[in-house]
């Protein structure tokens, strides 16, 4: 009886474990130029195997850019990620809006994509500053919501449609192709991804959490059904 009981605390003990799990992806050392001015643009592939039989029910996304030579403009870039049916949008000219189609002209940014972060990522100097013209000092820093506007980076603008946020993983399988596509949209000013990475959070499929689940019903059945036999 004592041993089903132990069994039993196990099983349960690591299905919540399960259910709570976090993994952290580091893809540092990318260390690739952004094309300038081409709409080709760098994508950087990673696969994950690590994580088999769990669904995504979250996640934020870290991206670290840097100007080279002279320094880029964070409004030339057009960003990405891709993975199974989800697709979010990261960046798409950020600062393009009525009266400014080149967006702000800071140089980099070391920053977390979060859904829940209150600031669009998109409007980062008035979210910052209270005013669209004041210039960073230094790259951009902290957590940010996506901008997740799927408007052609030709013509979008701050007033555009957001509907491309990390959500969409939502209910995909954590391993498989992860696909960050970085393009810079303007000439005269170039950047380089120095590296990338996911924090997901991660629920057991359906089925193997039914199985996991049966098992530990039937034990704690098993339990009961002898405690009760050893108080008659």
């Amino acid at each position: 009886m004592k041993i089903t009981f132990l069994v039993l605390s196990s099983l349960l003990t690591g299905l919540a474990a399960v259910h709570g799990q976090v993994f952290h992806f580091d893809f540092s050392g990318v260390n690739t130029a952004i094309p300038d001015g081409d709409p080709t643009g760098l994508a950087n592939v990673q696969s994950i195997s690590s994580a088999p039989n769990l669904l995504v029910s979250g996640l934020t996304v870290n991206l670290n850019i840097t100007g080279t030579g002279l320094g880029g403009f964070n409004g030339d870039l057009y960003a990405t990620l891709q993975h199974d049916s989800g697709f979010t949008v990261l960046l798409n000219r950020p600062g393009r809006r009525t009266g400014s189609s080149s967006g702000y002209s800071d140089s980099g940014m070391n920053l977390t994509f979060d859904d829940g972060a209150t600031r669009d990522v998109h409007n980062y100097r008035f979210e910052l500053n209270g005013n669209n013209f004041t210039a960073l000092v230094g790259p951009l820093t902290g957590t940010w919501s996506p901008d997740a506007r799927t408007t052609d980076p030709a013509s979008v603008l701050d007033s555009s449609q957001r509907n491309a946020f990390l959500s969409s993983f939502n209910g995909t399988t954590v391993n498989g192709t992860w696909t960050l596509f970085v393009t810079d949209l303007s000439s005269g000013a170039t950047q380089q991804i120095n590296g990338w990475g996911m924090d997901i959070a991660a629920v057991p499929e359906p089925a193997s959490y039914a199985v996991v689940t049966g098992i530990a019903l039937t034990a704690f059945a098993l339990w009961r059904r002898r405690k009760l036999r050893g108080q008659q």
